[in-house]
């Protein structure tokens, strides 16, 4: 009988160590996180390359990135039905190649020396795994700190005109915007 003890002991205390000291492969979400830096990257790379061709920011969105030659053609483009101002959709989205991360690119109509970015990572099941940690990393360490913008957690639609917050977004709906000044 005591062995019988002994034995249940040590199962249960092994079960309970292996519980308590397992620690999740980060590395599915870490390199989704390194291809979101490049892709932040990329993205501003297109827009300065926007602007010093004497391009103003009042008009950009991937629609114009694509007729200006600057994006590449292996990008995919998803163009929803949305409003259109002066001929251009601004409702323009892009998927970078081997990514499901969706980006839109709008004018700050409240400031014509920025523009926003509103990026979708809800088709990323390793970004969307932990879902509060992706968005504050990205909005803190991308956003914020490399292209010294504003991060708006809360914004979670595009209204045809500008992104806004309907009281719905939240930190961890894989939804968020980036307002970039230039």
């Amino acid at each position: 009988m005591p062995y019988l003890v002994a034995s249940i002991i040590s199962i249960v205390t092994a079960t309970i160590i292996l519980i308590t000291r397992y620690e999740a492969d980060d590395s599915a979400i870490m390199s989704q996180l390194e291809k979101m830096k490049v892709m932040f990257f990329m993205v501003d790379g297109y827009v300065n390359t926007y602007i010093e061709s004497g391009e103003i920011l009042s008009a950009i969105n991937f629609d114009n990135l694509l007729n200006s030659g600057l994006l590449p053609s292996n990008v995919n483009r998803v163009n929803p039905d949305s409003a259109r101002v002066d001929g251009f959709s601004f409702a323009s989205t892009l998927i970078l190649p081997n990514s499901n991360v969706i980006w839109q690119l709008i004018p700050n109509i409240n400031d014509p020396s920025s523009y926003k970015l509103l990026i979708d990572i809800r088709r990323n099941p390793d970004l969307m795994s932990k879902a509060v940690f992706s968005e504050s990393f990205i909005g803190r360490e991308f956003c914020e700190n490399n292209l010294f913008a504003a991060f708006e957690t809360a914004t979670n639609r595009f209204d045809g005109n500008d992104f806004i917050n309907d009281g719905n977004g939240t930190r961890d709906d894989g939804l968020f915007a980036c307002v970039v000044f230039k």
